[in-house]
């Protein structure tokens, strides 16, 4: 029996003598599936070692089952090894694309999979559409320091911020250390969706956009998060991806905006509500479901970027995430424009009420009269008067 068939079928064994309890790919068995598919050349990400946990679940081993599984490892690192070379920024960009795990990207790309380095790609990538350059940036930053125990601690620190592994973590130029940990406070705390903190709560004022037109790919959810809606809107001559934060009742809310299409989205979001949990986000990608995105320009969003803080300052995220705070119907946004231009139009005329007290001053300077300055100000009508002078002196 050769050396291979020799690992495999240690593996086999030492896999069958694990407890019920303990997962599998941890510890020495961890090493073992490292060990054998590093002989094939390939990474151990999910899709690799699914193969040798297929293998263990067999009720015993034998030369056929060693020779099928050896060939099946060929296989997959024949496609594997002769695939185009893609730089690793091409690698996040068509995982992000595919919605590929994290379990699969990050050994492919030569990084353990642990939590921060899930975050990264999972939440900060995927979700919140960090540029890949970024992502990269800083798993380059927790390996070269070897920061991932660290990390990992500080998660289980309660005042993690006065902790000397914080301030270790932030001379190591950790961008995202503070999102990383307060995310897994969420993900640990979370039972049922809690409705998110708003920005007076929170303490800053955001700064709103409204979104008119918006193509949405896909819309993920799952029990113990709100949903996101990821999607495209156009800024002058391209398109600009996006990431939207939102309540399941504004979900719902829009996908009634949007006729057929929407309320077919909206029974397979109930559908797939009501199914067995399956413990991760569920990814409905509308092209995939229904041909095409789905166009939302029957109601108008209005949304801000989260902001966070920086010292005394907040500071307003940079990656395309934003939160809905208002849907507005055409009707709602119509009269809302209309009272916002009236209210610009009065503005207007009292700043030119109150820049004619200033005319009528000269004039008094000049020697005039006080009835044919007002006359020639027009400001003749006291009521006038009396508005301009007040209004000149709240200018002042």
């Amino acid at each position: 029996m050769d050396q291979l068939k020799l690992k495999l079928q240690e593996y086999y064994h030492r896999y069958q003598q694990l407890d019920g309890h303990v997962k599998p790919g941890k510890e020495d068995v961890g090493d073992m599936e490292n060990d054998i598919l590093s002989q094939f050349g390939l990474p151990a990400s999910k899709r690799f070692v699914q193969i040798l946990h297929d293998f263990v679940n067999h009720g015993q081993v034998n030369d056929h089952l060693l020779d099928y599984v050896s060939k099946k490892l060929r296989s997959a690192a024949r496609t594997y090894l002769l695939s185009p070379v893609m730089s690793d920024v091409e690698v996040l960009n068509l995982a992000r694309d595919q919605k590929r795990s994290p379990y699969d990207v990050l050994p492919e790309l030569g990084y353990v999979v642990h939590d921060y380095a899930i975050f990264l790609v999972g939440e900060l990538l995927y979700r919140r559409n960090m540029a890949p350059v970024d992502v990269l940036d800083e798993l380059k930053k927790v390996q070269h320091f070897d920061s991932w125990n660290d990390l990992t601690l500080l998660t289980k620190i309660s005042n993690y911020s006065t902790h000397e592994m914080y301030a270790r973590l932030r001379k190591q130029q950790l961008r995202f250390v503070d999102d990383f940990i307060q995310f897994s406070h969420r993900q640990v705390t979370a039972k049922a969706p809690a409705k998110r903190p708003t920005p007076v709560e929170e303490g800053y004022t955001p700064n709103y956009r409204t979104i008119a037109k918006l193509n949405v790919e896909d819309i993920v959810f799952d029990e113990h998060a709100a949903p996101h809606l990821f999607g495209k809107i156009r800024t002058g001559n391209r398109y600009t991806r996006i990431t939207i934060g939102l309540e399941f009742s504004e979900l719902n809310q829009i996908l009634m905006s949007a006729g057929e299409m929407g309320v077919a989205i909206s029974n397979l979001i109930k559908k797939k509500m009501t199914g067995p949990a399956s413990g991760k986000p569920t990814v409905i990608d509308i092209r995939t479901e229904f041909g095409k995105m789905l166009r939302l320009d029957s109601c108008y969003l209005e949304v801000y970027k989260p902001q966070h803080r920086e010292g005394t300052d907040w500071i307003e995220d940079k990656d395309n995430f934003y939160f809905v705070d208002k849907i507005l119907t055409k009707k709602e946004f119509d009269k809302r424009s209309k009272e916002v231009e009236i209210k610009e139009k009065i503005q207007e005329c009292l700043e030119l009420i109150g820049g004619s007290y200033v005319h009528y001053q000269r004039l008094r300077r000049l020697g005039i009269t006080d009835e044919e300055a007002k006359l020639r100000a027009g400001l003749q009508d006291e009521l006038l008067f009396r508005l301009s002078t007040f209004l000149h002196k709240l200018k002042d």
